[in-house]
């Protein structure tokens, strides 16, 4: 039996506020009058406002010894009767009498057989998508009020869900069971035999844990997705068959073992069984998409590590790089040996040229050799010894350079520094992923991708990443075969950078730019702009969506009940309809000669207001633009949106929504 309080059938609640109180139970003058008229005693005038409170508040009569002392109480004090009356009947048929006469007073009429059929037909219908019966007796109870029809006893309602529920059910599970072929019941009756000596069933299969994200598990979901695949078509099974009541078939099926199992009927077994391999095939599916995202995002994080642990070390070797420039200063610095072996050099030179002076190039050798003296002059070893001098200085920068390590290990540690400037730590992904690479193509084809939406760009680069995926070479073209160029423009920057080489024009970078299409599939299949056929979770939402043929059936009606359309009213619904229908309900602000307000707030505005205002007429006004937070807080709070017409929502929420005009809304 459903318990009452999951459902919303009408009942006292254990605890009524005062509130309650005086707001559904509190008997009106009329209400007073008209009891005190039909009744002839203080105990039937009690009972007849009783059962009248209570009908307008739960739509039925409940009985005596249900409704609380504290309502009877409240009751008997609102009319001012005797402490000691208590709500009793003559006789059943007066209280019969009481009931039609409250029945017409609320202009409900009473019909039983109605009242179940209707409810009965309702659960029928619903019963086709829903299992709960709750939710049965729910949506009965609902049609039951709009048809102004008396509600039955829970009792009533209660087995009824429960009768038709499994009525419903066996239909479904008879046309699963029609559409199966004689060899596909055997297989699937088959999983709950016993295999070998271990006492073990296949059946135990269908329900297995993915386990961790790692590559063995991914080659055993690979496997298990073939396996599920290989026991029939589901699709062909549960055709016309909703994703819940599937799910609640599948549900339990699964709550039972190999062995209890068999204590259902052969049909309705074999039937369990297919949702339960319905779902398992979903599962799977679900299962290897969420592996692969999984994977995808701790090789990524893998990167980012290393890119971390990278400008780390590179930290070390900047600071290196710091020391070794500051001693290079320090050898040609003012005072450096460099700058004093120039010095030296330059005045030994001099010494030299003046030794020399008056010689030109044009001098001839008896010349020179008359300057000279036939001997090699002093002014020449004053140049030599300038020239070695400088040489020593020069080599002191060498000798530098040798002592920090050489010139090849100062341009190794500067190319470490420049190579992993920025955030690039994409082009250390696909170093995380050479080991995957083999298995994530085989994932890729194991389950069937779609784009939700037009932009099917990262499927396109997946196709080509396929296409060129054996021979592994170096570089792949950037053109698939009809010649058009494969677009990566979903792809950030720093992607886009890595893919391309220079030295190599209309042509990728095969390792990243596969890295990079298994990164951002992984990243639209969280999103849900890339979706697995067959999945659930991964699932294309989109597909279910109503067809608008039934949603134009059903929007007069809901127009009508939010408060868009009033009763009898029809006209063709689209967007532009849509629009001109908000815009006319709209509230807009009054206008005063070529000035807009908003309210009369210039007279009564309250502290923080600004008015709307500023000055004489200058055209039509609006928010100025110096309003702070604070000020337009302080104008939704004040009195003057105090007679702001509320704009018609639909909602039972009256003026409380506290949305504020269009023309000044923040």
């Amino acid at each position: 039996m459903t318990s009452i309080e999951r459902t919303a059938y009408p009942r006292f609640k254990r605890l009524i506020t005062a509130r309650e109180l005086h707001v559904f139970f509190t008997p009106s003058e009329e209400e007073r009058v008209w009891a005190e008229e039909v009744t002839d005693s203080d105990e039937h005038q009690l009972a007849l406002l009783l059962a009248l409170k209570s009908y307008q508040r739960m739509g039925c009569f409940p009985k005596a010894y249900d409704v609380p002392d504290q309502v009877v109480e409240f009751v008997r004090r609102a009319v001012e009767l005797p402490e000691s009356t208590l709500p009793v009947y003559a006789s059943g048929r007066t209280a019969e009498r009481y009931r039609s006469w409250v029945r017409e007073r609320c202009q409900v009429r009473y019909d039983g057989p109605a009242a179940r059929a209707l409810a009965e037909e309702t659960m029928r219908v619903e019963a086709a998508s829903k299992n709960n019966p709750a939710d049965l007796i729910n949506i009965a109870l609902e049609k039951l009020v709009e048809a102004g029809l008396e509600i039955p006893r829970f009792s009533t309602l209660d087995a009824m869900a429960s009768t038709v529920r499994g009525q419903v059910n066996e239909e479904i599970l008879a046309g699963i069971r029609g559409r199966m072929t004689g060899q596909e019941r055997g297989r699937l009756l088959g999983l709950a035999d016993v295999i070998g000596l271990d006492g073990k069933t296949l059946f135990n299969a269908l329900k297995q844990n993915p386990g961790r994200a790692t590559w063995s598990h991914f080659k055993r979901l690979k496997g298990h997705v073939e396996w599920v695949d290989g026991l029939g078509d589901p699709g062909k099974w549960l055709e016309g068959v909703v994703s819940a009541k599937v799910a609640d078939f599948a549900g339990e099926a699964e709550a039972q073992d190999a062995g209890t199992l068999k204590d259902y009927t052969e049909d309705r077994r074999v039937a369990l069984i297919a949702c339960l391999a319905a779902k398992a095939r979903m599962r799977a599916r679900d299962d290897v998409a969420t592996m692969f995202c999984k994977r995808m995002a701790a090789k990524a994080k893998k990167a980012r590590e290393e890119l971390a642990e990278i400008r780390r070390q590179q930290q070390e070797i900047v600071e290196r790089l710091i020391g070794n420039y500051r001693t290079l200063l320090q050898q040609v610095d003012q005072e450096g040996p460099a700058q004093r072996a120039r010095a030296r050099a330059a005045s030994l030179t001099k010494e030299a040229l003046d030794a020399l002076e008056g010689l030109d190039e044009e001098s001839s050798a008896s010349e020179v050799a008359q300057r000279l003296g036939g001997k090699v002059s002093p002014a020449f070893l004053l140049l030599a010894e300038g020239l070695m001098v400088q040489s020593n200085g020069l080599g002191s920068l060498l000798s530098a350079v040798d002592g920090l390590g050489g010139f090849e290990a100062q341009y190794a540690q500067i190319e470490k520094v420049s190579a992993h400037h920025g955030d690039n730590w994409e082009v250390l992904l696909h170093g995380h992923l050479k080991a995957d690479r083999p298995v994530m193509f085989d994932l890729s084809d194991v389950i069937e991708l779609k784009a939700t939406s037009e932009d099917t760009a990262v499927l396109d680069a997946l196709l080509h990443a396929k296409a060129h995926r054996t021979p592994a070479r170096d570089y792949i073209p950037d053109r698939d075969a009809d010649g058009k160029k494969i677009d990566v423009s979903f792809a950030t920057q720093n992607w886009q950078k890595v893919i391309r080489d220079r030295r190599r024009p209309g042509y990728f970078v095969r390792r990243h730019f596969e890295a990079m299409v298994f990164y951002y599939l992984a990243d639209e299949l969280r999103t849900g702009d890339v979706a697995v056929i067959g999945s659930e979770e991964y699932a294309d939402w989109s597909e279910q969506l109503l067809p608008w043929e039934q949603v134009e059936a059903k929007l007069p009606e809901y127009l009508v009940e939010v408060g868009m359309l009033g009763p009898g009213e029809s006209t063709v619904f689209d967007g532009r309809a849509l629009v001109a229908l908000l815009r006319g309900r709209r509230p807009r602000p009054r206008r005063t000669g070529s000035t807009r307000t908003t309210t009369s707030c210039s007279s009564t505005r309250t502290p923080g207001c600004p008015s709307s205002r500023r000055g004489g007429p200058r055209g039509p006004a609006r928010a100025p633009s110096g309003w702070s937070r604070r000020s337009r807080r302080g104008c939704r709070s004040g009195r003057c949106w105090a007679s702001w017409p509320v704009p018609p929502t639909g909602s039972s929420g009256g003026t409380g929504s506290g949305r504020l005009p269009a023309t000044t809304r923040s």
